[in-house]
């Protein structure tokens, strides 16, 4: 299961591979998941293993749709191990700006950050795709 954010030269993809504690139904433990990351932006190409939460996700796709159905705000995710945070902004023209940061090892190795512009179209393909993923792997338990 995968989804992509791709923008003006720049791909983000993001492969979720498994739960990494799926004999667990504990909402701290079982909506970790194991997944890969694959960021293309000129001149740099990374490539690492992440740990991912089902509820981060969830979070991120629903502040997508409000945006894409006002056609206006903002959305972020951030990864509760700080190996990612994403920044997305919807300007008055429907374009989508992106901030991103990524560190590997997560929060206390390498740090790249980075912005890249894309359509508002690409947004209903992001959409269908996380509500995919997290069709396959839902939020599990409560907080």
């Amino acid at each position: 299961m995968r989804f992509l954010i791709a923008g003006q030269e720049t791909k983000i993809e993001m492969n979720v591979i498994e739960r990494m504690y799926s004999n667990t139904v504990d909402y701290w433990d079982s909506n970790w998941m194991r997944s890969q990351l694959r960021i293309e932006i000129p001149g740099y190409l990374v490539h690492f293993e992440a740990a991912l939460r089902t509820d981060e996700l969830s979070d991120f796709l629903q502040q997508l749709k409000k945006m894409n159905e006002k056609l206006k705000g903002a959305a972020s995710f951030s990864a509760m191990d700080g190996w990612m945070d994403i920044e997305c902004s919807m300007n008055a023209l429907g374009g989508l700006n992106w901030q991103v940061e990524t560190c590997y090892p997560a929060g206390y190795g390498a740090v790249l950050q980075f912005e890249f512009e894309s359509d508002q179209s690409y947004l209903n393909s992001l959409i269908k795709e996380l509500e995919a993923v997290l069709a396959v792997f839902p939020v599990t338990g409560k907080p």
